[in-house]
């Protein structure tokens, strides 16, 4: 879809121009609303890097909680300025960024520091034929659909992990949840577009903020649900090996999981 407005960032080279007006909140931000959205995706996840980095968490969990951010950022300059370039450090840290996530819910039951060679070789690999392909072809279908087989496989091994080890189901189902109302507005964004444009055009809509950006709401809902996949294999891995882990929140409203009595501490 073409821009509704000229800005700072000239004409868009990206293969995608998402359902948000552009430059309209904003001269110097594209997409206003699909970019400060990513806020959660960015920040958030350095609460378990914190906490992961001083309790001595396994370094899969820390560098995944780490990709999450480097997707954050991306999608951040990918909206604020619709360059490829930038759509490119969006979507590529996607699929490298579930590799983390993919290689250590299989890793669940492994021993303390085994590792799996043949499924990280995979997985590298199947990054990389994704990632050049991907830039030879820059199809997004191709991409969603790369993207769409790993988070298939995460399912599937996470309903495994759900029916052989303790573990936490309430905090699968919530992230689960939390991920799929975000891959709902993400498509209610796509398919509906011009009627949400129309809603934003009335003069109700004009004040209603981000309200009816629903991509916007899919970085929120997806982001938060990603963290949370995140927490359950932290949170699983740890019972797994006896450590007791307990879920707990940081000024009493964001979840994190701590080995420790004491928990993380603001100081």
């Amino acid at each position: 879809m073409p821009p509704l407005a000229d800005g700072f960032w000239g004409k868009e080279t990206s293969t995608l121009d998402w359902c948000e007006e552009n430059y309209v909140v904003s001269y110097y931000v594209a997409e206003f609303w699909n970019t400060v959205s990513n806020v959660i995706m960015i920040f958030a996840p350095f609460v378990m890097v914190f906490v992961g980095y001083t309790e001595k968490h396994e370094k899969r969990f820390l560098y995944s909680f780490l990709a999450l951010t480097v997707v954050g950022t991306g999608s951040w300059f990918f909206h604020m300025t619709l360059k490829y370039s930038m759509q490119l450090m969006d979507e590529l840290p996607m699929i490298w960024g579930t590799s983390f996530l993919v290689y250590s819910l299989y890793m669940m039951d492994s021993k303390p520091n085994e590792e799996c060679l043949p499924l990280r070789n995979g997985l590298i690999i199947y990054s990389i034929v994704v990632t050049l392909v991907y830039i030879l072809v820059k199809d997004p279908i191709f991409h969603q659909v790369a993207y769409g087989l790993m988070v298939a496989s995460i399912i599937i091994m996470a309903s495994r992990i759900l029916l052989t080890i303790k573990c936490s189901r309430k905090l699968y189902l919530t992230s689960l949840f939390t991920y799929g109302l975000g891959f709902f507005l993400w498509n209610v964004d796509n398919v509906f577009c011009s009627h949400l444009r129309s809603i934003r055009s009335h003069p109700v809509g004009q004040v209603s903020g981000m309200l009816f950006e629903c991509h916007a709401w899919w970085h929120i809902f997806a982001g938060t649900g990603t963290y949370l996949s995140l927490l359950f294999g932290v949170h699983t891995r740890y019972v797994f090996l006896n450590e007791n882990p307990r879920v707990k929140f940081l000024l009493g409203c964001w979840p994190y999981v701590s080995i420790r009595d004491d928990g993380f501490k603001l100081r």
